[in-house]
C-alpha cells in the first residue's frame, strides 16, 4: 500500500486508477484459474491422463522418433498415409501406456536394471524381439555373431540409423519386461477355487438332450399391450448401463461433383486429332511425349500380352515408327507409337544392398563405402547375405537382400535396367532415388520379344470454367438453403442425392466417397444439432454441403434418444408376462410337455448335445437363458417358463451325459491359464479406465 501511495503522489490519480485496475484484473484472473499456473496452458493440452497434462509437443517429439524408426526399418525415405496413421495411433497408445503405468510401477517398485537388459539382449534366453530380428530366416536360430556385430558397430554408423533402431528396441524390451513384472504380480493374487473347478467341469462335461416348446412374442397381438410413461422410465432407470455410448455424430450432405463437360471432351478429342500428324513424323517422339502428353514416357519393354488389348496385336505385328489411334481408354484420348523391338529376359532373380545418404553421411561417403563393399564381394572375403544384414537399409536386409523374381517395370528404371541388361553374377553399383545399391543378378529367364511404346495422351478432365460453374452451383445452393428445413427442401428442388454419414467418431479419418474428410468431421463436433455448414467443403473434385442431423454425447444416452429401443424391450417383457401366465395356467392341468403343447396349440421340438458353453439351439437361435436352464435342470422335469430372446420357453431334459474328468488338476491348470491370459489384457484395461483419459487429439488433426 505504501508503494501505491507514492505512485498517487507522483503520478496523480489517473495512473493510480490504471494500476489499480491492472491489479484487480490480475487478482480476478487468479481467482478464475484457482491460482493454477497451468490453467491457461491446459486449454492447449493434447490430452490429460490420470490428472497429468500431455502436451502436443511431447506427442510430436515421440511421433518423429517412431516415424524415423519405421523409416529406417522399412528402408524408405517417406511413408504412405496409411502407415503414418498407424504410427500416429501407436504413438498415442505408447503415451497412454506410459502415463497409466508409471505411477503404478513406481508405487510397486517395478524397474528393469541394466544387467537385466543385457541378459535379455545377449543372455542365454534373449527377448523374443531380439530373436525375431537377429535370427537366421532359414533356420530360425539366433545369429549371435550378427547381433554382436550390430551392437559393436552401432556407434560407428555415421548416419545414426543403427543407433536409432537399437535404442528403440531397447526401450521396447524394457517396457515389455516392466509390464511382465506387473502382470506377474497381479497373477500372484489369482487363485482357482475348488468350486470354480466343479462349475467348470459342469459347464464343459455335462451334455443334455432336450425337448422344448416356445410361444413367440410375435404370436401375441400388439393391441393387448399397453405401455405408459412410467414403464419407460422404470426400464431406463434399471438398464442405464446398457445405454453407455461414445460421442458420435450423424451427417446428411449433398455433393456437387465436378465432372468433365461435353465441351471438355470435345476439346481433348480435337487436340489429339490435331497433333497426330506431328507425332507420326516426329524425329524424337519420346521428347514430344514428355513435353506434350498427360502421361510421361515409361521407357519399359513389354512382352506380348502386357500392352492394352486394343493395341497389343498391332504393336507386335508392326515395325518401329507406326502409330495407332487415336483411341479412347482410361478417360483419355491416346495415340500409340512403336519405338523399339528388343529381345530380353522375361524376368530376373536378383539381390541388393541399399545404402542411403543422410545428414551425417553424404553421397560421397556412401559411394566410398559401396566401392569398398563391392571389392570385398568380388574378392570373396565375405558373403553377400552377411553384408546385406549388416549394412542394407532396405526391408529385405534380414533375408540377405533377396528380391526374388521380378519383371521389367516392377523396379525403378536404373535398377531394372542394370538387372535386365547386366551379366549374371556381376556385382554392380546402381544409383536410384532411394540411394546407392550393390546389385547382383542371380538368374535370368529365357529371352522373349519385347516392345517399347510411346503414348501421347490427352486426359478428358474438367476445365477451370467447369470447376467455376460447379462451385457457383454449390454457392447458390448453400446461400439459399442455410437452414435445415431449407436444406431438405433444396435437395428435392435441385433433384440432388441425399447422402449419409452416421456414427462418426471424433478421430474418424474416413467417410466413404470423400477424400480426406477430417475438416468435415471436425465441423460435425463443433456444430449444433440441425446446423447447416456455412463452409463449402472441397474434397478432391467434390464440393460438399452438410447438415448435422444426429448428436450423441459420451456417457449414458438420454432417454429420448433410446426411447424407441426401450419401448420394444418393454413391449417384449409385457408380452412375456402374458405368455408366462398362460404357460403357468396350462402347466397345472398337464402331466407332460406334450399335453402342455396340445393345450396351447404349440409344437414340441428337440435339440441334442446342449452344453453350458453352447452358442445357439437348433430351431430356436441364440437363447442363452434356455441353454443355462437346460444345463442345470433335473431329468424329466418340466421347467418353469423361461423368457428368451424370441419368446417364452418350457423345457424338459430327456437325457444327460457326463464325461469323466480323469485329472481335476489339469482342469484347474486350464482355468488358471485362461485367467492368466485375461489378466494380461484386463489388468492394463483396468489401469486405463481408472486413469480417466481425456483425449483431445481431434482438436489438433
Amino acid at each position: 500500500m505504501a508503494t501505491l501511495q507514492k505512485i498517487r503522489n507522483r503520478a496523480g490519480i489517473l495512473i493510480a486508477i490504471i494500476i489499480g485496475m491492472a491489479i484487480f484484473a490480475f487478482v480476478l484472473q487468479d481467482m478464475l484459474t484457482g491460482g493454477n499456473p497451468n490453467m491457461m496452458g491446459s486449454r492447449t493440452d493434447f490430452a490429460e491422463i490420470d490428472g497429468k497434462p500431455v502436451k502436443y509437443e511431447e506427442y510430436v517429439r515421440r511421433l518423429e522418433k517412431l516415424t524415423e524408426y519405421y523409416r529406417l526399418r522399412l528402408g524408405r525415405s517417406s511413408l504412405d498415409e496409411q502407415t503414418m496413421q498407424s504410427i500416429r495411433e501407436q504413438t498415442w497408445q505408447n503415451i497412454v501406456r506410459d502415463y497409466t503405468t508409471m505411477d503404478e510401477y513406481e508405487e510397486l517398485g517395478i524397474a528393469v536394471s541394466t544387467d537385466e537388459l543385457m541378459d535379455m539382449v545377449q543372455g542365454r534366453n534373449p527377448h523374443p524381439l531380439i530373436r525375431s530380428l537377429f535370427s537366421d530366416p532359414q533356420t530360425g536360430v539366433l545369429n549371435r555373431t550378427f547381433l554382436v556385430e550390430f551392437i559393436r558397430t552401432m556407434n560407428e554408423d555415421p548416419s545414426g540409423a543403427q543407433r536409432t533402431i537399437w535404442l528403440y528396441l531397447e526401450n521396447q524390451i524394457v517396457e515389455d519386461r516392466a509390464f511382465t513384472k506387473y502382470i506377474n504380480l497381479v497373477s500372484q493374487g489369482l487363485y482357482v477355487t475348488d468350486l470354480e473347478v466343479e462349475n467348470k467341469y459342469a459347464e464343459t462335461n455335462r451334455e443334455t438332450d432336450i425337448s422344448f416348446i416356445v410361444k413367440r412374442f410375435s404370436d401375441v397381438p400388439d393391441s393387448l399391450i399397453l405401455i405408459n410413461g412410467k414403464d419407460i422410465q422404470d426400464y431406463y432407470r434399471d438398464h442405464q448401463k446398457e445405454y453407455v455410448q461414445e460421442a458420435t455424430r450423424d451427417l446428411e450432405y449433398v455433393v456437387f461433383e465436378v465432372l468433365p463437360s461435353e465441351e471438355d471432351d470435345r476439346m481433348a478429342e480435337e487436340w489429339i486429332d490435331q497433333v497426330r500428324e506431328e507425332f507420326e513424323t516426329a524425329e524424337d517422339p519420346v521428347a514430344m511425349v514428355n513435353m506434350e502428353s498427360d502421361k510421361p514416357y515409361d521407357d519399359i519393354n513389354y512382352k506380348d500380352g502386357e500392352l492394352p488389348e486394343v493395341i497389343n496385336d498391332f504393336m507386335f505385328s508392326s515395325e518401329p515408327g507406326v502409330v495407332y489411334g487415336p483411341y479412347f481408354e482410361d478417360n483419355s484420348y491416346t495415340l500409340a507409337r512403336l519405338i523399339e523391338i528388343n529381345y530380353l529376359p522375361d524376368s530376373v532373380h536378383a539381390r541388393h544392398i541399399l545404402l542411403q545418404p543422410d545428414a551425417n553421411r553424404d553421397i560421397n561417403r556412401i559411394m566410398t563405402l559401396s566401392d569398398s563393399l563391392k571389392k570385398q564381394l568380388e574378392r570373396g572375403n565375405v558373403d553377400f547375405e552377411t553384408l546385406a544384414r549388416l549394412y542394407s537399409m532396405d526391408g529385405t536386409a534380414q533375408t540377405g537382400g533377396d528380391l526374388g523374381w521380378f519383371s521389367e517395370g516392377n523396379m525403378v528404371k536404373p535398377f531394372s535396367d542394370s538387372c535386365f541388361y547386366g551379366e549374371t553374377g556381376e556385382i554392380m553399383i546402381v544409383n536410384t532415388q532411394y540411394g546407392v545399391h550393390l546389385v547382383e543378378v542371380l538368374e535370368k529367364s529365357r529371352n522373349v520379344k519385347k516392345v517399347k511404346v510411346a503414348y501421347l495422351s490427352r486426359e478428358v478432365e474438367p476445365s477451370s470454367e467447369t470447376y467455376q460453374k460447379k462451385y457457383a452451383e454449390a454457392v447458390k445452393f448453400a446461400g439459399e438453403h442455410n437452414k435445415y428445413e431449407k436444406f431438405n427442401a433444396g435437395i428435392s428442388e435441385y433433384n440432388l442425392t441425399r447422402r449419409y454419414a452416421g456414427n462418426l467418431t471424433k478421430l474418424q479419418q474416413t467417410i466413404t466417397g470423400l477424400e480426406s474428410p477430417r475438416p468435415l468431421i471436425r465441423w460435425a463436433f463443433e456444430a449444433d444439432l440441425n446446423d447447416v455448414a456455412t463452409e463449402i467443403f472441397e474434397f478432391g473434385n467434390k464440393y460438399v454441403i452438410a447438415a448435422l442431423t444426429g448428436v450423441r454425447e459420451e456417457g449414458i444416452a438420454p432417454l429420448e434418444q433410446v426411447r424407441t429401443e426401450i419401448e420394444l424391450e418393454v413391449e417384449k417383457n409385457k408380452k412375456a408376462e402374458l405368455i408366462e401366465e398362460e404357460f403357468s395356467e396350462n402347466l397345472e392341468n398337464s402331466d407332460n410337455i406334450f399335453e402342455l403343447a396340445e393345450a396351447m396349440d404349440l409344437i414340441v421340438q428337440e435339440a441334442n448335445n446342449i452344453t453350458f458353453t453352447s452358442v445357439s439351439i437348433p430351431s430356436a437361435g441364440i437363447e442363452p437363458n434356455v441353454i443355462a436352464t437346460s444345463s442345470v435342470l433335473p431329468l424329466d422335469q418340466p421347467s418353469d417358463p423361461v423368457q428368451g430372446n424370441n419368446g417364452v420357453y418350457v423345457i424338459v431334459v430327456n437325457n444327460i451325459r457326463e464325461t469323466e474328468e480323469s485329472d481335476a488338476s489339469s482342469l484347474r491348470l486350464r482355468i488358471a491359464s485362461m485367467r492368466q491370459s485375461q489378466a494380461n489384457f484386463e489388468a492394463y484395461e483396468a489401469l486405463k479406465e481408472a486413469s480417466e483419459i481425456e483425449d483431445n487429439r481431434s482438436n489438433f488433426f
